[in-house]
């Protein structure tokens, strides 16, 4: 009796010590019925290290982004759903719009804009910025920098200037600051940006030519391209307000208005240049 108890306990110590290798062991194994069942490691941020084909569960990512797969030697990869070109994974909308659907999600920059894209799984970072070499940055257009064409080479008919960033051609309505390095002589001028072409700078009928005195040395001039010359344009500030040489009346001083600021106790004067019934030029004073 004593003997058999023994064998029985013996037997029963020999099941509880059984261990089973399922992988060569088993057969159609059905854990359907199991309640629960956890098939791979879990945790709040994946490990440093892992053998290709493990996997593992994110339990902080973002729902439907928690499984990652060891697809080499310590390199994780998500296990997003979907797969080639048109199957499903991430739904891309445009304002609130269906795009499509794919595993792929391209991120391609347009003019003016700069993506910084990192992976830190689980999670991928997207920054924009502009780009400063194509939009305008409210400091930049506050420097005056943009239209700026500062005095490169001249004479008082023939001017340069440059832009930055360089000009690289001449565009129809293009407007741009004209800064004069020495005073026009009058007559036919043009004016040449970034040695693309010299083009005849008009008054802002498009036809005149600049008069002695209308481009004074150290001012800022507005013109703007009509397509075949240069246009001044903007309010004209009086001749000889500067203390500027007053050149001689003629044809091409016609209409001209000149003030000479007063002493004191000796009042302001302004003149135009006209002609007379005699056709004889000169002068005139209106104050």
């Amino acid at each position: 009796m004593y003997r058999f108890a023994w064998l029985v306990l013996l037997a029963g110590s020999c099941v509880a010590q059984t261990q089973v290798d399922l992988r060569t062991q088993s057969k159609s194994a059905d854990f359907s019925a199991v309640s629960p069942t956890k098939p791979m490691t879990i945790g709040a941020s994946l490990p440093g290290t892992c053998t290709t084909g493990q996997m593992f569960f994110v339990t902080t990512a973002t729902a439907g982004q928690n499984l990652y797969g060891c697809v080499a030697t310590n390199s994780w990869s998500l296990e997003a759903g979907g797969g080639g070109g048109g199957g499903s994974g991430v739904t891309v909308q445009s304002a609130g719009t269906n795009v499509g659907s794919a595993a792929t999600l391209n991120f391609t920059t347009g003019a003016g804009s700069i993506y910084a894209i990192s992976s830190t799984p689980p999670s991928i970072s997207v920054q924009s910025s502009a780009d400063t070499g194509v939009l305008l940055t409210q400091a930049r257009e506050q420097s005056g920098g943009p239209l700026l064409c500062a005095p490169a080479t001249g004479s008082g008919t023939a001017y340069g200037c440059s832009m930055s960033p360089t000009l690289t051609q001449y565009t129809l309505g293009m407007a741009l600051d004209f800064k004069a390095d020495v005073s026009g002589s009058g007559g036919a001028t043009t004016l040449n940006v970034d040695f693309l072409g010299a083009k005849s700078l008009k008054l802002a009928d498009g036809a005149t030519d600049p008069g002695p005195g209308d481009i004074t040395a150290g001012r800022l001039y507005v013109v703007w391209y009509d397509g075949s010359v240069f246009r001044m344009t903007g309010a004209v500030v009086p001749a000889g307000v500067l203390g500027e040489s007053q050149p001689t009346c003629g044809t091409a001083v016609r209409g001209r208005l000149w003030f000479v600021a007063g002493g004191a106790g000796t009042k302001d004067s302004l003149s135009v240049c006209a002609k007379d019934a005699s056709n004889a030029y000169a002068w005139r004073s209106l104050y």
